[in-house]
This record gives structure tokens, C-alpha cells and sequence, in this order.
């Protein structure tokens, strides 16, 4: 199946009556494997924030559910995976910001009910008590009488002026990120950050090498932008990259999102992480789909500067690109692959043996790269390897794909040499372990054989025999 994500733009336009040829496309189940993400549920909360709209929530998670069947890619707080579940479960188990418990402001013995609790309240409290009073480091005391910091302080942190202590600089930090949520203060801090580093926003807006024009300024400046890819433990490494560099690109301007909070729909710092969220659990999909011209740049220049496999389009630009390469079905399939080979300038071997075709095509809705094998036993003789280029965050194959694909083949050739179909139980312990003999065909004088090997799924073509 081919993997697409679609961002919550195109899903809401979609869901208003929009992109309807494409709306008709991805709604191939049997082609298209479509993911949501926790960002969507985001998405959601952020647009509906006042209980009256509780219909419009509803309607927005029934959409998502019945259009991606309810598989989700997530971060688990160690890993990001695909898995079944509802968004209507995922937006009850949601938590803002805001809803964020400041253990430092409660006091415990008010929720402990049993005797034991209590007892062991009675040792808890005195830490926690201990711990408000805390003096954090004279440093943020600096920055307040500092004339030249003082009033930057005073914007971001005003909660912490005359409470330096471990409680106010947590609560300081919390409502900071509150008011950059729901407020413009991220408009002030992104202005802040460019005056400081020298970067002409202008200039950068639509450059086409902001990377270049970013660290030169660091560079001058004698400094290097911070990175903080391993800094959030509960992330890989990967997502955490992804999402500093699309905060890194929008921070210093290029492509910079408005930042609104007086009339029509709200745009903050929110609306900014959730499209650097997306753009990083996009890459465990071949598409990505979006409909917003910034996100839309910046997640093409984070992919081309980090050699994602995934393609960046919009919802027009897909319709043109399915009717290009992804629109064969059945057997046309089949009459496709003499032509790749063809028209398809490959990537030749040093010895000349291997041939490597790449292209837009995905065979049976699932191999995007071919091999073609010169054996040296027999001279003139060959066979192919259909193969694929996994998206680069995400090389598990999922359940529903194999699945899809077999029974792609057995409309096409029927049931195997030893009369198999469907997969059977007893082979998922040999497909988990990354060696499955699989299926084996004779269809007009060629050998098809789909197997596991490795790890690897592959289609073997070869003349037959038998």
C-alpha cells in the first residue's frame, strides 16, 4: 500500500466539500494505507476550545476515523509507531498545557483519603514544601536588574521577578508557554531572536538556501545554534531533529507563519509546533500532503536538506502525480515493468551485472525500485527484484500492507503452487522473524515469487522451469 499523511488543512477542506478528485483517489482503501497523528488532535482542540463547539469536535473525529480507518502514528515517549486507535480515544486523553498539574501549587493531604496515603503524605509534604522555597540560581536575578535584559525578562518571564525560587521559575516557564499558545508572544520572541543573531527576515523569507544564510549569521557571531535533538528524552532523535529544524527555520524567518490572535481564527506559537509535529511523523509516509504554501516549503527544504524519502505535495499536485505513475491496477500492472525498464535511465553496477531502476512508480501499489540481476551462470539470462524504498522513519512493515499486497496477487495469478491464499497464522511468527518463503507462482512462462528474506520484502521475476 502506499503510505500518505495528510496534514488537518486538507482533511478539514476535504471534509467542507473540497479537493473532491482527490478526496476520491485516496478513498482506494486497497491503495492508500492514510495515517493520523496525535497532531491532528491538536489541531482539533486548538480550533474548538469553547465547550458550545463539543458537536464540531465530534464531527471532525468521526471524519478522520472513517477516512484513515483509524491508524495512527504516535510517540510512545520512546519510539514513534504506527498503531489502531480511535482519535476520539487520543483527543479524551489529550493534555494542554494549561491542564498541566503544577505539583509545587497543590497540597497533597487535600487528595489522599486512606490512612496509609496519609502516613505516607505526612513524609511526601515536607520535600514538596521544602522544594517550593528553593532558591534558584542568581543568575535570573541578574537578568531582572539588568538594564539590558530587563525588560525581555519582564516579557517572558514576569511570573519569576521577586520569586526566584524553584516554584516560580517552574510556574514562570509553564505560563510562558501558555501565553506563547495562546497569545502572540511568540511574534516578540521570534522578532527578539532574529535582531539578535543579525538575520535579515526579508532576505531569508523566501530564500533558497536559508540553511546557508542561517549559520553564516551564527558565524559571525562567533556562536553555534544550539542543538537539542537529544534533549527531549521521551522522542528519538529523529522527530526531536525534524521539529528543531522546522522551529529553527520558521525562528529566524524563512517562511515565517503569522502570528494572530484579534479577529478569525487564532494563529500562535500552537499552530507552528503542531506543522513542525506533522512534518516530522510525515516521514514515516511516502506523501506528504498539505495545503498550507509555508508548511509546504519548509517541510520540502527540511527533506531535501535531510534526504527524507518522503514527497511533499499538495492536494493538486497529487491528483496530477497519480495519473502520471500510481493510477495501474490488475494485470496492467504487469505490462508497466517492460517499460520502467526502457524509459528509466538506471543506476548500473561497477561490474555491470546489476541494474537499479527508481521512479515515481509503486508496482502493485507497493515497490518503488527494481532490480535487474545479470546471472553469470547463463550468459543473456536475467531476473528482477521488485524492492522498496521504505519512507526513512519507518521500516517496519505494518500488518494491513501484506496483506493488501497478496491479495493484489492473487486477483492477478490466482492461488500459489501449494494452492495458498490469504495469509495463514502460523506464518507470523516466520514474517516477525524477517525470513517467510511466501508465495510462488507460474503465470505465461515466468516465475513470480514474493518472499521475506532478510527483513526484506521482495518480488523475484524470472523465466520460469517448471
Amino acid at each position: 500500500m502506499i503510505r500518505i499523511y495528510m496534514d488537518w488543512n486538507v482533511m478539514s477542506q476535504m471534509k467542507a466539500g473540497r479537493h473532491t478528485e482527490f478526496s476520491g483517489i485516496v478513498a482506494d482503501n486497497d491503495k492508500f494505507f492514510k495515517l493520523y497523528s496525535t497532531s491532528h488532535i491538536g489541531d482539533i482542540a486548538a480550533s474548538n476550545q469553547q465547550e458550545s463547539n463539543k458537536s464540531n469536535i465530534d464531527s471532525d473525529l468521526n471524519f478522520i476515523s472513517k477516512l484513515t480507518g483509524n491508524y495512527c502514528v504516535y510517540n510512545t515517549g520512546k519510539e514513534v509507531i504506527i498503531a489502531n486507535r480511535s482519535p476520539q480515544d487520543l483527543y479524551a486523553d489529550r493534555t494542554d498545557v494549561k491542564d498541566i498539574l503544577n505539583i509545587l501549587d497543590f497540597d497533597i493531604s487535600e487528595i489522599i483519603t486512606s490512612t496509609e496515603d496519609q502516613e505516607i503524605a505526612k513524609l511526601i509534604k515536607p520535600a514538596l514544601d521544602s522544594l517550593r522555597n528553593l532558591p534558584v540560581d542568581d543568575v535570573f536575578r541578574q537578568a531582572f536588574e539588568n538594564p539590558e535584559t530587563a525588560a525581555q525578562m519582564k516579557q517572558f518571564l514576569p511570573d519569576l521577578e521577586n520569586n526566584y525560587t524553584i516554584k516560580g521559575l517552574l510556574n514562570s516557564i509553564l505560563n510562558m508557554f501558555n501565553r506563547l499558545n495562546e497569545r502572540g508572544d511568540y511574534k516578540q520572541l521570534r522578532e527578539i531572536v532574529q535582531s539578535g543573531v543579525k538575520i535579515n527576515r526579508d532576505r531569508l523569507f523566501d530564500n533558497s538556501a536559508p540553511y546557508k544564510m542561517i549559520n553564516n549569521s551564527y558565524q559571525k557571531l562567533g556562536i553555534t545554534y544550539p542543538d537539542i535533538t537529544t534533549s527531549n528524552p521521551n522522542a528519538p532523535d529523529w522527530y526531536n531533529e525534524l521539529t528543531n529544524e522546522y522551529l529553527k527555520l520558521d525562528m529566524h524567518g524563512y517562511q515565517e507563519d503569522q502570528i494572530k490572535i484579534d479577529k478569525g481564527r487564532k494563529q500562535t506559537f500552537r499552530n507552528t509546533i503542531e506543522d513542525a509535529f506533522h512534518t516530522a511523523y510525515a516521514t514515516t509516509c511516502d506523501f506528504y500532503i498539505t495545503s498550507d504554501k509555508k508548511n509546504y516549503k519548509k517541510a520540502q527544504m527540511i527533506y531535501e536538506n535531510f534526504g527524507m524519502n518522503t514527497l511533499v505535495l499538495n492536494p493538486e499536485e497529487f491528483v496530477q502525480h497519480y495519473k502520471n505513475w500510481l493510477h495501474f491496477n490488475g494485470d496492467r500492472v504487469l505490462n508497466i515493468i517492460p517499460a520502467i525498464l526502457e524509459h528509466v535511465e538506471p543506476r548500473i553496477s561497477k561490474d555491470g551485472n546489476q541494474r537499479t531502476y527508481f521512479g515515481c512508480f509503486f508496482l502493485f501499489d507497493y515497490f518503488n525500485k527494481i532490480y535487474q540481476i545479470n546471472s553469470r551462470e547463463a550468459e543473456g539470462s536475467s531476473f528482477l527484484i521488485l524492492s522498496r524504498e521504505k519512507p526513512t522513519n519507518s521500516k517496519h512493515l505494518f500488518g494491513n500492507e501484506l496483506d493488501a499486497l497478496i491479495q493484489k496477487l492473487l486477483l492477478i495469478f490466482g492461488k500459489d503452487l501449494e494452492l495458498l491464499d490469504k495469509l495463514e497464522e502460523t506464518e507470523a511468527a516466520l514474517i516477525k522473524d524477517g525470513n517467510w518463503s511466501g508465495r510462488k507462482w507460474i503465470h505465461n512462462g515466468l516465475c513470480y515469487n514474493l518472499r521475506i528474506l532478510n527483513g526484506y520484502l521482495q518480488f523475484y521475476i524470472s523465466k520460469s522451469t517448471e
